[in-house]
């Protein structure tokens, strides 16, 4: 299925509550600065600051390579120092946390036509950077709308008691899962204790936002759910059997989900499916069955990982002079080298740091 315009403001009609208006240039979803940055690190949707290349935090929330290892990849840290952090980005990009968002689905077929459409209306643009623009290619096989498939099963899953991730790290030879879902409630119980996150779930990446959303988040009792979800999202054809297969025979995984627009039902009983209905609402099947995994790895080992790298997006509320100092404080020494930071923050309890940001 391809998602048009006209499609992309009736997803969001039947299944959000965010207000659609009329802008200069022409139908946005209106969103809260927080809800508009993560929409921006999902989908890749740019800020419309520069015409050429407007700026999106897509692939700078990144922390390492691989599960199981601490190995950073250039993003949040870069050569074991904050780098890309919310925080940082906020010193030099105020806008991004300030006010309201509005999203602009564009249809394009070339690059070329684009950014002339956009340089032509860039000129006269009041408040430019509050515009962030959608990407439909219509050029590509289903629109290049994954990543907008991605963060509806993101929203969908995070009201379900999940803390919730798209283009996952697992291991080179496996790729990287376009979606995940854990059910790790003692944490979100933590984090939501403190309230700064929804008890009933939330995106990873709002880890590191705590520090620039700091008002108290109001929680009811979340779901509890115990389980780990892997999705695989496509538009332009309906074909994920093999990488799905992939996640699942990895042991890591208890469900793994199609994400597809319009897929009528899973291709196989194992399983599950994220669609939509005739009317547009996110639709979820189970599956009917368990994947007999082949080539299981530690689910346990993998929960202790998941829970190590939750630690590392919360210590990205620190400064890098912040971060220093509480080292010191801890150790009683001077942060020498990238293995000093690895090995500090994996003895950290949650709670320490969780504790370190309330400071702050």
């Amino acid at each position: 299925m391809e998602i048009h315009k006209e499609d992309f403001f009736k997803i969001f009609k039947a299944n959000f509550s965010f207000e659609i208006v009329e802008t200069e240039l022409g139908k946005a979803v209106k969103m809260p600065a927080k809800d508009a940055f993560i929409y921006s690190s999902i989908t890749g949707a740019g800020y419309l600051e520069n015409p050429i290349y407007p700026f999106t935090p897509k692939g700078l929330m990144k922390l390492f390579y691989n599960a199981f290892n601490y190995k950073f990849v250039s993003g949040i840290f870069d050569n074991g120092v904050l780098k890309n952090t919310p925080f940082i980005l906020s010193r030099a990009k105020e806008y991004l946390f300030e006010g309201d968002k509005l999203i602009v689905p564009v249809e394009f077929k070339s690059e070329e036509k684009l950014n002339e459409m956009l340089r032509a209306k860039f000129v006269s643009l009041k408040n430019r950077e509050n515009y962030i623009i959608q990407r439909i290619e219509t050029s590509k096989q289903g629109n290049g709308m994954e990543p907008f498939m991605e963060y509806l099963a993101g929203e969908y899953f995070r009201h379900l008691g999940f803390i919730v991730e798209n283009q996952i790290p697992l291991a080179h030879a496996i790729g990287s899962p376009d979606f995940a879902g854990y059910g790790l409630g003692e944490i979100i119980t933590k984090i939501s204790n403190y309230g700064y996150l929804p008890s009933e779930g939330f995106h990873m990446i709002e880890l590191a936002l705590i520090r620039n959303f700091k008002n108290q988040v109001k929680s009811d009792a979340g779901h509890v759910t115990h389980d780990f979800i892997v999705g695989e999202a496509k538009t332009g054809t309906v074909v994920m059997t093999k990488q799905l297969e992939k996640y699942l025979n990895t042991g890591l995984f208890d469900r793994g989900f199609e994400i597809c627009p319009t897929k009528a039902k899973p291709s196989k009983d194992y399983f599950g499916l994220i669609t939509l209905d005739s009317d547009y609402k996110i639709k979820i099947t189970l599956p009917e069955a368990k994947y007999e995994p082949k080539n299981s790895l530690s689910r346990e080992k993998y929960t202790v990982w998941i829970g190590n790298y939750i630690k590392f997006y919360l210590i990205a509320n620190l400064t890098n002079d912040e971060l220093k100092r509480f080292y010191l404080e801890v150790k009683d020494e001077e942060i020498n080298k990238e293995s000093d930071l690895v090995s500090f923050v994996l003895g950290l309890e949650t709670e320490a740091i969780l504790e370190k940001i309330k400071s702050l």
